[in-house]
């Protein structure tokens, strides 16, 4: 029993979250592990694992009419967990994601309960085109929280708004490919995509966009926030990554392989991105 409430928190993807914020923290902090940046990295993974624990418990919840019909294996619709008992420990985590922040200060009380209502209500949202958005909003978590830990670094601050809005505009471009790919199963599920509201050539054109827009911003993050020499190397590839993978998926949006195999380059793309920001601080660092 324990087992399956286990997998519904998604493990692996809470654990990713918590290493998020705590390397969130380290660069904003220079890589100082001192008693209190501890302290903090020891909060902001409790807070980065328990609400993406609880979203991910709300995510099965809602879905669980779905999954008796396509996933009946899953542990809510084999009746191998309860509905009670997953909205009981979706409280838990939610208390507890909030209630660990009480010690390090209001402001993080505030981001965590914006972000963790995000992770949240976006399960109730799917029948809306822009719920995409908050899905997009809420990948900007780790970065946003390791920012107000740190107290709002005046010497980051440029580097932080515009790599939060490159983590934004990347993660749309991924959230519409998706959707173009599984735009027939969105379609009979009820949920609203991007594509579904206004069709998969005005998605293209978006997606097109972004391709452009992402890297460019994580470059500007670098040039225009003094980040290290390293970091824009690594932008500048993973911004290669990405857009390739996106245009070539514009020139042939009905090729469904195509669109898998854009989908994964594109997260892997994301994710050498991620280690540009931790590369961010080392090194020798751009100056204008």
């Amino acid at each position: 029993m324990a087992e399956s409430y286990f997998k519904m928190i998604r493990p692996l993807n809470s654990f990713m979250s918590g290493i998020g914020v705590v390397f969130s923290l380290l660069v904003f902090n220079s890589y100082r592990l001192d008693q209190q940046v501890l302290l903090l990295a020891v909060i902001g993974f409790a807070t980065g694992f328990t609400t993406t624990a609880a979203s991910m418990l709300v995510n099965d919840i809602v879905d669980i009419e779905v999954d008796r019909v396509n996933k009946p294996w899953k542990p809510l619709p084999s009746g191998r967990a309860s509905v009670r008992t997953a909205w009981l420990l979706t409280a838990v985590f939610s208390a507890v994601s909030i209630a660990v922040n009480i010690i390090a200060g209001p402001s993080l009380v505030l981001v965590t309960a914006v972000y963790l209502a995000i992770g949240l209500l976006y399960n109730f949202m799917r029948k809306h085109w822009w719920s995409q958005f908050m899905v997009s909003a809420s990948t900007t978590g780790p970065i946003v929280y390791g920012y107000v830990a740190s107290s709002l670094p005046r010497e980051t601050s440029c580097f932080t708004i515009f790599f939060t809005i490159t983590i934004f505009i990347v993660n749309t471009g991924r959230e519409v490919l998706k959707a173009v790919q599984d735009i027939e199963g969105d379609k009979a599920l009820g949920y609203g995509t991007i594509p579904l509201k206004i069709g998969v050539p005005a998605s293209i054109k978006i997606l097109k966009v972004c391709s452009v827009l992402g890297p460019l911003t994580g470059v500007l993050a670098g040039v225009l926030g003094g980040a290290s020499i390293l970091y824009l190397v690594l932008i500048i590839l993973a911004g290669y990554f990405y857009s390739s993978s996106i245009l070539k998926t514009c020139r042939n949006p009905g090729d469904k392989q195509l669109l898998e195999n854009s989908r994964r380059k594109t997260l892997k793309a994301m994710l050498l991105g991620l280690v540009a920001f931790w590369a961010s601080r080392i090194g020798f660092t751009i100056s204008f």
